[in-house]
């Protein structure tokens, strides 16, 4: 939370700036950074680093001048070899990277007097706030908006810790994006591998964001049989196909006033397709078997784990439904290993929603009265060797050992944030059944610190070891000897697609066994697949139109579609 007079560091070398602010934005104060010197300001990027690390919670925002003529020994270092020239050139952008890396939720609003592309391009892939070109008074409005549209951001991503946006700047600037996109009519598209989180940012973000009053209703096009799908998003009058034995309402209907997700578009028959069009166009359904059309007010967001535009290109997604979904509202959220910067991030946040659940929170306490410690201690996440300052007073600590913690970094996460919760979530339990065991047994334990075993962590990983195939990867290439395509079903890291490590579990038959492999290598191939039942059909019967029994055996083993996107 800001303060009621926000305060602001004013990063620049000269005083028009902080003259300016001070005269026509009173509603902010410019931090004076000694007390004893009168100017506002920082002029360099060094003197501002060394400030915001004393200070850094005194701050509610930083105004960043872009160019500094300052001598070359107060100048921020932008990379290793870069000119001297460049660096006086991208200064700013030396110092926001900077301030991005030590203090990512600190919001950054850009100034600047000259018009640069190639700074303001650098400038965003960084995150920083939309560039303010101050060339005199009549652009002092829009700073206003700017500095305000910061703090106001900057509080929102406080409430909004439950979402885990990280720090990454991609991240940041995604939030930002898809603030604006969820006002108004337009329809949003999510892309995004399996498990990075496209459902849960629709409800949690897109929709609150939206203002409307209606239900946030869900319908996943992959649970659905084809033939039933125009029913489930229109609805159906009585008697309209075999089995409607009463009229329906679709999730069109159910939806009004407020945000339909449709999950899993790209599995949207062309005809249904066609006339998602015509709902999007008109604001109107025709259900199933009725001679009437109903009026709906629905914020559509549609969501896929392919690349659509990938899908126009190979005939099986309409142009028209994808030019009318507007590819400007696409998002992509990144997976998880392209976000290594937020993986501690969200192991602490995971730890911390795990401790959460009234189970664990009794183990948590159980070994917190085994230490003579008060029930209801927050559990730390700590790498490496144990912080020498860790004691009864702080709490308890899981602490990963470092080469434990590189293991981690080096994993490729295919099941993304979600593989990455279920991983934290096990260790979690499994370090604090172990120190509760070890305490039932009559074990005196008397350190906080619970280191967590090496060895679960890479027996959780090798469980969990599945490798996805990117949506814009290359399909298998064909030969060029005889003009078919001969090569093996392979993923691009070269390994076959019916290849899967398993975890071999003990169980009291073969039987259940045998299950808990099928289940494993089910899993592993459904997301290899792309979700797809006729590319699992292929692989394993070699022929796609034996997809419903691939499909009936999928469910005989307990796996739920719905399962893959939560």
């Amino acid at each position: 939370m800001t303060r009621a007079v926000p305060q602001v560091l004013l990063i620049d070398d000269g005083d028009h700036y902080a003259e300016v602010i001070q005269r026509h934005i009173p509603e902010i104060a410019l931090i004076q950074p000694l007390p004893d010197a009168p100017r506002r300001a920082i002029g360099d990027g060094p003197a501002a680093i060394a400030y915001l690390s004393q200070h850094s919670d005194a701050v509610d925002a930083v105004l960043l001048d872009m160019h500094f003529d300052v001598p070359e020994t107060h100048l921020y270092p932008l990379a290793d070899g870069a000119s001297l020239r460049r660096t006086r050139r991208f200064q700013g952008v030396a110092i926001l990277r900077e301030i991005r890396a030590r203090f990512p939720h600190l919001p950054v609003v850009l100034l600047t007097s000259r018009e640069d592309l190639a700074l303001a391009d650098a400038s965003f892939a960084l995150a920083g706030q939309s560039m303010t070109y101050v060339l005199g008074t009549n652009d002092l409005d829009t700073l206003r908006i700017r500095i305000h549209a910061a703090l106001s951001d900057a509080g929102q991503v406080a409430e909004e810790a439950h979402i885990l946006w990280g720090a990454d700047p991609v991240m940041r600037t995604l939030r930002r994006r898809m603030q604006v996109l969820a006002r108004g009519r337009m329809p949003v598209i999510l892309e995004g591998e399996t498990g990075t989180g496209k459902s849960w940012l629709a409800e949690k973000f897109i929709h609150v964001h939206s203002g409307r009053s209606g239900a946030f209703v869900v319908l996943d096009l992959s649970t659905i049989p084809t033939d039933l799908i125009p029913a489930h998003l229109f609805g159906a009058v009585k008697g309209a196909y075999t089995g409607a034995i009463e009229t329906r309402k679709g999730v069109f209907e159910v939806a009004h006033k407020g945000t339909l997700l449709i999950d899993e578009i790209q599995n949207a028959p062309l005809d249904v397709q066609k006339q998602l069009l015509f709902v999007l166009q008109e604001q109107r359904i025709r259900p199933v078997g009725a001679h009437r059309e109903v009026a709906v007010d629905v914020k559509v967001v549609v969501a896929s784990n392919r690349l659509l535009h990938s899908e126009v290109a190979q005939g099986r997604f309409r142009s028209d439904l994808y030019m009318r979904l507007s590819p400007a509202t696409r998002i992509h959220i990144p997976p998880l290993r392209q976000r290594p910067g937020d993986l501690r991030f969200l192991a602490e946040r995971f730890v911390a929603r795990t401790v959460a659940d009234p189970d664990v929170a009794a183990l948590r306490d159980e070994v917190a009265r085994g230490l003579g410690m008060a029930a209801g201690m927050p559990i730390a996440l700590d790498i490496g060797r144990t912080p020498p300052h860790r004691d009864s007073d702080t709490g308890i600590s899981l602490t990963i050992p470092e080469p434990a913690w590189r293991t981690m970094h080096a994993h490729a996460w295919p099941g993304n944030i979600r593989e990455l919760e279920t991983l934290m979530h096990n260790i979690a339990v499994f370090t604090l059944v172990g120190a509760v065991d070890a305490i039932r047994q009559g074990v005196r334990i008397t350190s906080p610190q619970l280191q967590v075993d090496p060895g679960l962590i890479g027996e959780l990983l090798r469980a969990t070891q599945l490798s996805l195939v990117p949506d814009t990867a290359p399909g298998p290439g064909p030969d060029p000897a005889s003009g078919t395509d001969t090569a093996p079903d392979t993923d691009t890291d070269g390994a076959h697609r019916d290849q899967v490590m398993v975890h071999i579990a003990r169980a009291d038959t073969l039987n259940s066994v045998a299950k808990h492999v099928e289940r494993q290598y089910f899993t592993a191939l459904y997301q290899r697949c792309h979700r797809d039942f006729a590319q699992m059909a292929r692989v394993l019967l070699g022929d796609e139109t034996k997809a419903r029994a691939v499909r009936l055996r999928f469910n005989q083993l307990g796996l739920k579609v719905r399962d893959f996107d939560r």
